[in-house]
């Protein structure tokens, strides 16, 4: 509970009300605001309030200063002090009302008169009271307004009437309960198709989705990480007839989480890291969804193709530097391999110079497990490459689980997307600029890449050892110090060691031969890549739809013949 809602006394909040607050989503109603309930704190507090009828009544009055009694005064009330006084009064009125009239009880005594007349005979047994009695006022049952439990009990079976989908992916606090109705409904529409089954209900649209916050619901797919393996053992665990066989999935399915967990806190712990070394980079590379253009509204473009735009996030962790978009569209280059190895290799020559001689720098690089762009021998080259020419001493490449590669790219891509939907975008240019003016702070570094950009960079100039799958190791590294060898492992943990593999045909300790790259690279592609036919005459037919210099644009595309 927030500190905000902890000035209120917690005896003003029962034990339903702090269910209720704790129940839900996590849009919920703070009780604690509500006027009746802060009014009642106040007056509670000594503190001035406002009636319902709009009147200010004052607070309680602090002690007077100065003595109250006289010095002969059994109660020693003379000794008293005014900061003690003041004390006693603040601490009275910070607690419950029920305790405040507990104190006053327990400072009364009883005073037994001289002389009892009976006014009737015999006598007469009075019960007695031990301890206050709770306070009842607001507490009755007699509210002729109230909502009938038969309206609320309704409102739940409608809610649970709908088919949902269990979250079988996140193991986040608050969401491994949480079940996900379609997508397609909302809230208002759920309301109305209640009303069209119940005509004669008089439940109010605020009373449904009070109910509907009462349950751990939310609409849509789920949000988290999701992976093939995760899908398969849910669907085993839904399959499983034993307990033995449910406990060796479920097992099976804790293992795998907290691989993916350590691969977040690795990138955590790396990232501190380099806060405090200036001489580690820490980044995080991904590709985003590609953006096609142009975005015309009119219904036909549904139906036709589109020109696909590629856009590479270069994120650096642990310092103030906005991330690098590596951007292009498809009559420029692919999205492959040598494309996101000539996006790195475009970002260090930009962003760093050659080391000078004993000086060291370290590179540690986070990305999916894209084999075709992230993961392959091409960017591994590409790692011995920047090494061999003293950008870097050391470099590592780290991989995220597979279904669970949730990086920081990840949330630019959502502020780019966000941003998509209320931009017209007829050409990659306008992309360009829609990706600049994104975010107001720290804006976004774009790098519009050209066909001179891309280098056909090797893949096969190390060696490739025999039984070396790179594809199935989490952790990658090499190094300036011992460049006959690449170290690989197969998971994220300090405590495993290291397996070196022979990289090169040169062996160790003998002189270094001849620079093993060159220093130069022929171009990806010399001219613009051709666009297919059915694309071409799809964008062809849609200039009639687009301002004169986007016509012009498209005008100068190639088409396959």
């Amino acid at each position: 509970m927030s500190q905000r809602r902890m000035d209120m006394p917690l005896a003003v909040m029962s034990a339903s009300d702090f269910k209720r607050q704790n129940l839900g989503k996590k849009k919920r109603a703070d009780m604690t605001k509500w006027k009746d309930r802060v009014r009642k704190a106040l007056r509670d507090a000594g503190k001035p309030y406002l009636t319902r009828r709009g009147e200010q009544k004052p607070g309680k009055n602090p002690p007077k200063e100065g003595k109250v009694c006289k010095e002969t005064c059994p109660r020693q009330c003379a000794s008293l002090t005014d900061e003690r006084k003041l004390q006693l009064f603040r601490e009275f009125y910070a607690v419950s009302y029920e305790r405040q009239q507990a104190i006053i009880l327990s400072s009364l005594e009883q005073v037994i008169q001289d002389k009892l007349g009976s006014q009737s005979e015999g006598t007469e047994q009075v019960a007695e009271v031990r301890s206050p009695l709770e306070d009842l006022r607001g507490k009755h049952k007699n509210r002729p307004h109230s909502i009938h439990p038969a309206v609320r009990e309704g409102i739940r079976e409608h809610i649970q009437s709908f088919p949902r989908q269990p979250n079988h992916y996140s193991r986040m606090k608050g969401d491994v309960e949480r079940e996900y109705l379609s997508p397609d409904l909302n809230l208002l529409r759920m309301y109305r198709l209640y009303k069209e089954n119940n005509p004669s209900s008089t439940a109010k649209f605020w009373l449904y989705r009070d109910i509907f916050k009462q349950q751990n619901l939310s609409f849509g797919q789920p949000r988290s990480d999701t992976c093939a393996k995760c899908d398969a053992l849910f669907s085993k665990l839904t399959a499983a007839t034993t307990d033995g066989e449910r406990l060796k999935i479920a097992t099976e399915s804790e293992l795998h989480h907290r691989k993916a967990e350590k691969a977040y806190t690795q990138l955590q712990a790396d990232t501190e890291w380099a806060k405090a070394n200036k001489d580690c980079h820490v980044i995080c590379i991904d590709m985003q969804g590609v953006v096609y253009t142009p975005n015309l509204t009119h219904s036909n473009v549904y139906y036709q193709r589109q020109l696909a735009n590629y856009n590479l996030c270069i994120q650096e962790m642990g310092t103030d530097n906005p991330p690098t978009m590596c951007f292009w569209h498809e009559g420029i280059a692919h999205r492959g391999s040598i494309e996101v190895a000539s996006c790195l290799l475009k970002w260090v020559e930009t962003s760093f110079a050659p080391l000078a001689h004993a000086k060291e720098r370290k590179l540690i690089i986070y990305s999916d497990r894209c084999c075709g762009q992230n993961n392959n021998w091409r960017v591994l080259n590409l790692m011995a490459l920047l090494m061999s020419r003293r950008y870097f001493s050391q470099i590592e490449q780290k991989f995220m689980v597979s279904g669970h590669s949730f990086l920081p790219c990840d949330r630019s891509f959502a502020t780019l997307e966000k941003r998509r939907k209320v931009s017209t975008l007829y050409t990659p240019s306008n992309v360009a600029e829609m990706i600049r003016g994104a975010r107001q702070q720290h804006p976004f570094k774009v790098i519009e890449m050209a066909c001179a950009d891309f280098r056909q960079l090797p893949d096969s100039t190390l060696k490739r050892p025999p039984g070396l799958l790179i594809t199935s190791m989490m952790w990658l590294k090499v190094t300036a110090a011992d460049p006959w060898y690449i170290h690989t492992k197969m998971s994220h943990s300090l405590y495993e060691g290291w397996k070196t593999w022979l990289i090169t045909k040169q062996r160790k300790n003998q002189p270094p031969p001849a620079p093993l790259f060159s220093s130069t690279y022929a171009r990806a592609c010399e001219d613009p890549l051709p666009v297919k036919k059915e694309k071409y005459h799809d964008l062809m037919s849609m200039l009639a739809y687009m301002p004169v210099e986007a016509q012009a644009f498209y005008k100068t595309l190639e088409c396959e013949e």
